[in-house]
């Protein structure tokens, strides 16, 4: 099964643009968003990028306002603190994190790690789980600038203890790459603003390919 994941597209025409011809030359099992879709708005940036995918599964990110999370609840997209079942088989399931943890920059889905622990507890998250989140796990792929780490030390407790299979993140711009952290599989997108993203291939192994858009 091939996934196409995508993050970080922050209202950008020209993203969009690139996404509507890979959408018509390549099809995939399942399209899997992690966020900051918009730049705080608008909608109607979002309802293209759905009706591009209409297979995709998604969380909202930071940047996104509380309107776009509700539509991606109405599209029946979004996987926020919920679990679904996912593989031609069924044999793995999906489980979401949107927003993220707090920034300097109070934007409009912040959450605290508290609030993200609770999330992340009532998810159904176990070892066959595919972790869509829009922060990444402290300390993985997570510095800005400074040296500072910037990721979600809830989540990286979480993936400590339950092992998924994978976690796909994305909000730290400044990376890209994998690396087995415990277990899982953590792949941390490249921003698709940057023209960044993934195709990744589920079955007897996992293989990730980072590409252009």
């Amino acid at each position: 099964m091939k996934i196409l994941a995508i993050a970080d597209l922050h209202a950008d025409e020209d993203a969009l643009d690139r996404l509507r011809v890979l959408s018509g030359r390549q099809e995939y099992g399942s399209v899997l968003i992690a966020g900051d879709i918009t730049n705080n708005g608008p909608i109607s940036y979002l309802s293209d990028v759905l009706g591009l995918f209409p297979n995709a599964l998604a969380v909202h990110g930071n940047m996104d306002p509380p309107q776009a999370r509700t539509l991606l609840a109405q599209r029946g997209c979004s996987v926020h603190g919920r679990r679904v079942a996912f593989g031609e088989k069924k044999e793995w399931n999906i489980v979401g994190l949107g927003g993220s943890n707090p920034t300097p920059f109070h934007t409009p889905s912040e959450n605290s790690e508290e609030e993200i622990a609770a999330t992340l507890a009532g998810s159904g998250m176990d070892r066959f789980s595919i972790l869509l989140s829009h922060p990444p796990p402290y300390g993985v792929f997570d510095t800005v600038a400074g040296g500072v780490h910037a990721g979600s030390t809830a989540l990286r407790a979480a993936i400590d203890e339950k092992k998924p299979l994978m976690c796909i993140c994305a909000h730290i711009h400044e990376h890209e790459g994998q690396e087995v952290v415990g277990g899982t599989l953590v792949v941390k997108l490249g921003a698709a603003i940057k023209g960044r993203a993934a195709e990744i291939t589920l079955g007897d192994k996992m293989e990730v390919q980072f590409i252009s858009l």
